[in-house]
């Protein structure tokens, strides 16, 4: 019995690879179809409904923010602090990172509310 020798050269292994790579990605990009019309009609009103909630909440947050700075009980820089330092167990997974967004986003409004238009009083 003869044992045949195959060979593969680096070409066909980066070839096969690159194959895989793109079948991969095609996977990546299209999503999974939904169960049905109907299904796709209720996410996408419930998506909506759940963007109000968030936005109606963003709200109220830099709400919380500017009144602490307004009334003096804190500067801007102690929001930044607050929000990624101390105890952990003060918030949820995902809503540090939601907070911190909300802080990047309103940053600069805070700076007419301290001398010199800086952050730190």
């Amino acid at each position: 019995m003869e044992v045949s020798k195959i060979m593969i050269t680096r070409a066909d292994i980066q070839r096969i690879i690159q194959e895989e790579m793109v079948c991969l990605k095609e996977d990546l990009d299209t999503p999974a179809k939904y169960s049905s019309n109907e299904a796709k009609l209720h996410i996408d009103a419930d998506v909506k409904k759940m963007s109000k909630f968030l936005g109606k909440a963003s709200q109220e947050c830099i709400k919380i923010m500017m009144d602490g700075v307004k009334g003096n009980r804190y500067d801007a820089l102690d929001i930044q602090r607050g929000i990624k330092f101390g105890p952990f167990n003060r918030t949820h997974e995902g809503e540090r990172p939601f907070m911190s967004m909300l802080w990047h986003k309103v940053r600069g409004g805070f700076r007419r509310y301290m001398p010199k238009g800086k952050l730190r009083k």
